[in-house]
């Protein structure tokens, strides 16, 4: 579990990830990896901040010498109220992931970095049944989209879809039920995983030739990837996206290269990190 603290009552520092749950957070140590690498001497630290917490966390931040956030569940769009200024593809977002606390800039490094990790794998088009409609399925629906993918939506609560369909201005389908037939990617937002929870996928209707792709990532196979497999279709978690996010904010931030290959190696040395 890695150490983390309540925003108020944290010690001072340079960077941290705000959200909720952090406990379980890997983005420390990869951070570390990266200012090992080009010998800078920054904190990096979870630090716990509720929905409806942030611009207070962040007042307090700030007088702590934070200079940026990295942004999980469940604030990523609460984080964009805060923003003075984004990029306008990450207002079509609806979320931000990335804060530079010092001039009051937000962006989004979860879209780039998650096409990143796509183009790794040889994916560059098709049809996506994206499952999800909160801040992370937000800037994949946009990045997807812009990218000329096919994409559906599902979502437990369907009208929570519909509403990302329309603020993203996208094209996108919305379904009534989580449907892959069809789908070359079926790719989960959804905390399920978690939660070690099931979703009601018709695993059935789904190409054998699919890849199934979890945002999140566990020690294990998440649940996602479990059923994905239990129906004989191919798997990945979300660690890779995790750490090509983490490089792009570093960069962001610092200027400088982010040491990918040092930043995903310090991933695996946290084994039990869900989050």
């Amino acid at each position: 579990m890695t150490e983390f603290w309540h925003w108020s009552d944290v010690p001072s520092g340079d960077y941290a990830v705000v959200g909720d749950p952090v406990s379980h957070s890997l983005s420390p140590r990869i951070h570390a990896a990266a200012y090992q690498k080009h010998g800078l001497h920054f904190t990096y630290r979870a630090i716990q901040v509720r929905s409806g917490e942030l611009a207070e966390a962040i007042d307090v931040l700030r007088g702590r010498g934070y200079k940026g956030l990295n942004v999980t569940v469940p604030l990523k769009t609460e984080a964009l109220d805060w923003c003075c200024r984004v990029e306008p593809e990450v207002e079509r977002m609806g979320a931000v992931n990335t804060l530079n606390l010092e001039n009051g800039e937000g962006t989004n490094t979860d879209a780039p970095g998650f096409l990143q990790t796509l183009g790794n794998l040889g994916i560059s088009g098709g049809r996506v049944l994206l499952l999800g409609a909160g801040g992370t399925a937000r800037a994949l629906l946009v990045a997807l989209t812009d990218a000329g993918f096919d994409v559906c939506v599902w979502n437990r609560t369907q009208e929570n879809a519909e509403a990302m369909v329309e603020l993203t201005r996208s094209q996108a389908q919305v379904l009534d039920e989580a449907n892959p037939s069809g789908a070359d990617l079926i790719l989960n937002t959804t905390a399920a995983s978690l939660k070690g929870q099931s979703l009601p996928i018709l695993w059935e209707n789904a190409s054998k030739a699919a890849l199934a792709y979890d945002c999140f990532y566990s020690s294990t196979k998440t649940q996602f990837q479990q059923d994905a497999e239990a129906h004989g279709l191919k798997s990945v978690d979300g660690r890779a996206m995790l750490v090509a996010q983490a490089a792009l904010a570093f960069e962001w931030w610092l200027g400088l290269p982010a040491p990918q290959t040092d930043m995903m190696r310090a991933s695996y040395e946290h084994p039990d990190a869900n989050a």
